[in-house]
């Protein structure tokens, strides 16, 4: 098989033992690599109802052909195991330098069992693995930076993967780092880490990534980005001028972005979401950068020069800008950059992080936190100290707000008791991301029926269906002929385990021809992606990520949506006044496009056959 290394790596932490295993082929092309490739493993290997904080627990990180090569945005990997969050099966998928640098040292991917006695770090040098004493980089004061150390140490040619504070504690908030401030940040993936004792990964090395044709593929790539340029396309202008950012002011009029905990109207709370949105930006950008050969180079480094806020940090992201400003109508940009920076240090998801703020500002104002509570902190809508100060308690769970929200949503609702579940959004234990399915109702059937409950990332129609009446070719009132979309958002969500599994960005997807990525993945493989073999991996990745849930006794159909945005009472005004969204009726379609039983979420035999998973059907038609 070419465009992998052909070999994984597995690391037992309770008893120091490090192996190598070689892939057969055809697990490769059964489902390409990256998640595709963990979940078969972890299916197969991996108990039912293991601890997500357990030894039996396998955490990953896991690569794609397409991830290290010339590929558009051929740098993602992804990090991946049992979801302490939800119980699920969960996976994050980052960017940034250390996926290529984990295959240049010899491997597609790394994965980790048992529990470590005391604190450690892994170090993979040139397919040489080894592990070592992490104690002068745990449990981290505000003057070290783990990453910062271990480069120090191991010099240039070596990436980092590593948690910060957040994960050693266990925090469900905790994603995995890279880059100072990139992340995988969903599915608490850093809690896993954190409940092994394992501080941090370390690759590098030279080894060379065989390919069907290196040449062929650097070109067509530079000229698949030669030809947007040429183009001129506003897709490709605004990410690289302003990476996510440029929406946030637009995605807050139109409805898109949650406002004031999800129950409010940006139009009408929200009125100065210009201040944190593109241009307003752009003042604090020192100079664009990128992950790793990214032709598209979305982010920057960016400096808050002076105050009580100054800060180097990387740009902003839209999620983060949201979920610390429009869900907490903050609007003090420095403010913004400095809870970046917060985030980013102590490892957390901004996402869940912003969503618990603003989830305990509404909480303040209920009467269920005193000042008591708070450390003095005024959890008032719109004090962006606020918004900075919890964040710092809760990257070091210190104090009452650490106790009460160092989970998340869903265990602070439990904590906060009677009442309190009435206002908390998300899904099956996954704070919901920043985009209202209201908008776009595809949304509401991923975010419940994807093996990772409340995530945007993972294709389906809501992705088309974001611009409203503008918005592709589902983009008007017909998005909401709910009964419709099921073979349209099949194909979608195949697209994206595709594209999520070969290592490369959606954003190339946004701004490159629909044959780049098949091409692409040609020229590295050397097998041809037609559109239904594609779809057919696809939907294969799809099925296996499910099957690991349905083993656990985990039926998505049953999984509540959020009473705020899904409940039958929609809002009074704005672009989405009384806008409601069917997603019994949007699931429905979706299982009968794909052979799911309505109810059960079993597929069918006949769908398992087809896509070759006969071993499944024992598991999940056991004779009655």
């Amino acid at each position: 098989m070419l465009g992998v290394m052909g070999k994984i790596l597995w690391v037992d932490l309770t008893s120091g033992d490090i192996r190598e295993e070689r892939l057969p082929d055809e697990m490769y092309e059964q489902y390409v690599g990256g998640y595709g490739v963990a979940a078969r493993l972890l299916y197969d290997r991996m108990p039912a109802n293991a601890d997500p904080l357990g030894p039996d627990n396998v955490f990953g990180i896991v690569t794609g052909p397409l991830t290290g090569t010339s590929a558009v945005t051929g740098n993602r990997f992804t990090a991946i195991g049992k979801s302490p969050k939800t119980n699920t099966w969960g996976d994050a998928n980052c960017g940034g330098t250390f996926g290529p640098s984990l295959k240049f040292a010899g491997y597609d991917g790394v994965f980790v069992t048992g529990i470590s006695e005391r604190p450690v770090y892994l170090l993979i040098d040139n397919g040489v693995a080894s592990l070592h004493d992490a104690a002068d980089i745990w449990n981290q004061g505000d003057d070290l930076h783990p990453e910062r150390v271990l480069r120090e140490r191991y010099g240039k040619k070596f990436e980092v993967a590593w948690i910060g504070r957040a994960g050693e504690t266990m925090s469900l908030t905790a994603g995995v780092m890279n880059d100072i401030g990139r992340s995988a940040a969903r599915s608490g993936l850093g809690a896993v880490m954190g409940s092994k004792k394992l501080k941090a990964i370390v690759a590098g090395g030279s080894q060379t990534i065989p390919l069907h044709d290196a040449e062929g593929l650097r070109l067509y790539a530079a000229a698949a980005i030669k030809t947007t340029k040429a183009e001129n396309s506003p897709t490709w202008q605004a990410f690289s001028e302003y990476g996510t950012t440029g929406g946030v002011a637009a995605s807050a009029a139109s409805g898109d972005s949650p406002v004031k905990n999800w129950a409010g109207v940006g139009i009408r709370d929200f009125t100065g979401a210009f201040a944190i949105s593109d241009v307003a930006l752009d003042e604090y950008k020192v100079k664009r950068t990128g992950c790793w050969h990214c032709n598209i180079a979305c982010s920057a480094h960016m400096r808050v020069p002076e105050g009580k806020y100054a800060v180097e940090t990387h740009r902003p992201e839209y999620e983060t800008l949201a979920a610390a400003g429009t869900m907490t109508l903050s609007n003090d940009l420095e403010a913004m950059h400095k809870f970046n920076d917060v985030c980013n240090f102590y490892g957390m998801d901004t996402i869940t992080t912003g969503s618990i703020i603003a989830y305990a500002m509404e909480a303040y104002e209920r009467g269920y936190l005193t000042g008591a509570d708070t450390d003095g902190i005024e959890l008032a809508w719109g004090n962006s100290d606020a918004v900075v100060e919890m964040a710092k308690k809760l990257g070091r769970r210190e104090g009452r707000l650490g106790e009460i929200f160092g989970d998340g949503v869903a265990k602070a609702a439990e904590r906060l008791g009677a009442g309190a579940d009435e206002f908390a959004v998300h899904v099956h234990g996954e704070e919901v991301p920043m985009h209202d399915p209201r908008l776009a109702p595809g949304l509401s059937v991923t975010y419940q029926v994807d093996a990772t409950p409340g995530r945007h990332t993972q294709g389906g129609t809501g992705l088309l269906e974001m611009g409203g009446e503008a918005g592709g070719p589902i983009g008007g009132p017909e998005k909401y002929n709910y009964g419709t979309k099921g073979p349209m958002h099949r194909m979608l969500v195949n697209a994206g385990h595709l594209r999520n599994t070969a290592g490369v960005c959606m954003f190339a997807e946004f701004v490159t021809a629909p044959e780049t990525l098949p091409e692409e993945l040609r020229l590295a493989t050397g097998i041809e992606w037609t559109y239904e073999r594609m779809q057919e991996v696809g939907e294969r990745i799809a099925v296996i990520r499910h099957a690991f849930n349905l083993r656990e006794g985990l039926n998505p159909a049953t999984f509540e949506m959020p009473k705020r945005i899904l409940d039958g009472r929609p809002l009074g005004e704005g672009p989405l006044k009384d806008v409601n969204v069917d997603v019994d009726a949007e699931r429905t379609a979706y299982f009968e496009a794909t052979g799911w039983d309505p109810i059960t979420a079993v597929p069918s035999i006949e769908s398992l056959e087809r896509l070759g998973l006969q071993d499944l059907v024992a598991d999940l038609h056991p004779p009655r």
